[in-house]
């Protein structure tokens, strides 16, 4: 039997805002030697019998991120990219479209942390063992709390075929006191892992969710493959698939559902009381320092943060945003994120360090009329070759050498040395050395948005 995983990594993760935003998600996040969630997500497959290269569904603004994972790790995957999230049930169908109908798939979300490694996948390996390809099997972890963020599972205690249950009830997140109750009894985490036959899945999609099927067999006669083996979609077609979890539209009206419990440290991570209660996590020393004050939950990278006379609260400090929230109050962050939203902060959707398919670049300042980048350029990459109509830029080398096009023309500069870019000015940088190239970048005008970079020919496919 061959185990065909598929990765979860469309989320947005803005829960874990202000170091999680829209554009670098929670699961890019290096959270344990530098490795993210996805990293060790990715990492645990070589763990699993049988294993194929895992099909990865992500959105397309993602995609250079997971692209950097998979080189880093030497991993070669399918990748869908989607156009526009639409939630679980879609990524489902469409990974379960382009496996093996005899292949067993693995659905496992790129952002939950999993510390008993080896107890997760000796639960997986049996599962796999037993072979129940007419069914969906979920994972249900034994509740460590009277949690209020995690749905519940109840099993049939009398239906055991080695130690794998019948549901027999999911229960949404439940209020304090109901979730006390369910915490006393036989309930159970639901993981949101699956796993399941690909043409039994197929199936129970088209069963329980005819209209969704029907709008993702569509879409995926418009698909387009790269040579990278990417898959690519049709914005207008996608955009007419239903946005819906696979719990709510399938599993919760499935018959042949069962569950196989299993006692690990697990969480979806889905606030910063999860995160630092579950991540090893340390702040520098000198970089944190309490007075009078106790139970707090501090992160800082740069700046110091100090504290008089208070207690209880978490303090997530980044470079151009601080969250200060009391503890217990997690799902008030939506709050936050929708008035980020409605007022158009850039704080929500931008981080001031970004990733690109040719390196990565840190905003170091920004006003109305100026902007300062610190930018580095990989070996043997480029910037794509392009324009602006309301800026001009002024490049000085800092470490590397760098091959510089503009206007018809090739200049060579090395550390020390500078080029001013006019505005209208088509230009691009190169590196073809094998060592990294940093230079600093500062951008003059009156208007510094993405859609001013007007690209006329990108080796990275982007617009």
């Amino acid at each position: 039997m061959k185990i065909q995983p598929v990765i979860l990594c469309g989320g947005s993760g803005t829960r874990l805002w202000p170091e999680s935003r829209e554009l670098f998600p929670k699961q890019f996040i290096p959270i344990l030697n530098q490795d993210s969630l996805f990293d060790i997500t990715l990492k645990r497959l070589s763990l699993i019998h049988n294993c194929k290269k895992p099909i990865i569904v992500t959105n397309e603004k993602y995609n250079f991120l997971v692209r950097d994972v998979l080189h880093k790790l030497n991993i070669e995957a399918t990748i869908i990219l989607e156009p526009i999230g639409r939630n679980t049930a879609p990524a489902i169908y469409l990974a379960s479209s382009f496996s093996k109908k005899s292949d067993t798939l693995l659905v496992l979300p790129a952002d939950h942390y999993i510390g008993n490694n080896k107890l997760f996948i000796k639960s997986l390996n049996y599962v796999f063992k037993m072979n129940n390809i007419n069914d969906w099997i979920t994972l249900g972890i034994t509740p460590t709390s009277p949690s209020t963020s995690y749905g519940y599972i109840k099993i049939d205690e009398k239906s055991s075929n080695n130690k794998i249950f019948k549901v027999e009830k999911f229960i949404e997140k439940p209020k304090t006191n109901l979730a006390k109750k369910l915490y006393k009894s036989q309930h159970f985490w639901n993981s949101g892992i699956f796993i399941g036959n690909s043409n039994m899945i197929l199936k129970s999609i088209r069963k329980h969710a005819p209209n969704l099927a029907q709008k993702c067999d569509l879409t995926l006669n418009n698909v387009k493959k790269t040579k990278n083996n990417e898959y690519l979609f049709e914005l207008k077609l996608f955009n007419k698939i239903p946005a819906i979890s696979i719990d709510f539209s399938i599993i919760e009206k499935s018959k042949n559902v069962l569950c196989h419990p299993i006692s690990c440290e697990w969480n979806d991570i889905g606030s910063w009381e999860k995160f630092f209660e579950n991540i090893p996590f340390k702040n520098k020393p000198k970089k944190v320092i309490q007075v009078r004050s106790k139970n707090n939950f501090i992160k800082t990278k740069n700046r110091l943060i100090a504290t008089i006379g208070i207690n209880d609260l978490i303090i997530v400090d980044t470079n151009d945003a601080t969250l200060i929230a009391k503890k217990g109050l997690e799902e008030k962050m939506r709050d936050i994120t929708s008035i980020l939203t409605k007022n158009n902060h850039s704080e929500l959707k931008e981080n001031l360090f970004e990733t690109r398919p040719w390196g990565k670049f840190e905003t170091l300042h920004a006003s109305e009329n100026l902007k300062i980048k610190k930018i580095t350029v990989k070996p043997k990459s480029r910037l794509s070759k392009q324009f602006h109509y309301f800026r001009s830029e002024h490049w000085f080398i800092t470490y590397g050498k760098a091959s510089i096009y503009k206007d018809g023309e090739i200049f060579k500069l090395k550390k020390g040395q500078s080029i001013d870019i006019p505005k209208k000015s088509i230009h691009y940088i190169e590196n073809t050395t094998n060592e990294e190239l940093i230079f600093i970048e500062l951008q003059m005008g009156t208007y510094f948005g993405e859609d001013d970079i007007i690209r006329l020919d990108d080796i990275y496919g982007r617009k």
